[in-house]
């Protein structure tokens, strides 16, 4: 009997094949990424549940159908069996949706710590570069601010999961213990911004701000006068008025 990995992955590629679509394209337009169907075809991973919403969206079918649970591609059959993160996550072209920043992988961050240089996982964040939008929900909706991001590498799983996409509030200041975007400048008294974090906030005081990330565990400093914004990432709890 096929496993649910060979299942998604021959019904992706019966989609691709009827609609006349390539696996580039429709990754791109489903998680913003050209490497998540040749992902699946490499049956490395499973899709999150709000990527394979959307990659279901863009083949025009249902995750049911995908992960083998339905027999009929275009049956309105319920999505509910298979979301683990609420249903605000839809893509959507309103002009009142959340705008998910371009972002992308660029090298680790070199930071000095008492055993050596620490490698710290960073990414590149586009401020000024909308990829797609995303549904807003009801509890963000008078945060005009908000914005959201793809999340890339596996330095914060399994809290936050590497091609998950999360949305960022930054009116609401970061607490201890907060998942949060930590835009940094290059410390020398400049305001653009050169790199960015995703880390977890152990805490902040006027001189430094203390982070952690979980893979490979390291908890670090960086000095408040580098920190250009602290913006916090919004759980799913709050997103559903929990």
């Amino acid at each position: 009997m096929p496993t649910e990995r060979e299942i998604l992955a021959e019904r992706v590629r019966q989609r691709l094949d009827l609609l006349g679509r390539s696996p580039r394209d429709a990754s791109i337009a489903a998680s913003g990424k050209p490497d998540l169907i040749r992902d699946i075809f490499r049956e490395r991973r499973m899709p999150t549940a709000p990527v394979m919403l959307e990659l279901a969206r863009e083949l025009e079918t249902t995750t049911d159908w995908l992960l083998g649970r339905s027999e009929t591609p275009d049956q309105p059959v319920s999505e509910a069996t298979v979301r683990d993160k609420p249903p605000e996550w839809r893509g959507t072209n309103d002009k009142d949706g959340i705008p998910v920043l371009g972002t992308g992988y660029c090298d680790d961050l070199a930071i000095e710590g008492q055993d050596g240089a620490l490698h710290i996982e960073r990414i590149q964040l586009e401020l000024d570069h909308t990829v797609r939008m995303i549904h807003r929900p009801a509890a963000l909706w008078a945060a005009r601010e908000a914005y959201a991001i793809d999340l890339h590498g596996d330095s914060m799983e399994p809290a936050l999961e590497q091609g998950s996409v999360r949305i960022v509030d930054p009116r609401r200041p970061p607490a201890h213990g907060d998942y949060v975007v930590a835009q940094l400048n290059d410390g020398n008294g400049g305001r653009d911004v050169v790199t960015v974090l995703v880390k977890k906030l152990v805490r902040a005081t006027s001189t430094v701000v203390e982070l952690q990330q979980f893979n490979p565990p390291i908890t670090f400093r960086i000095p408040r006068s580098q920190v250009a914004r602290l913006h916090r990432i919004v759980t799913y709890e709050e997103l559903v008025g929990r």
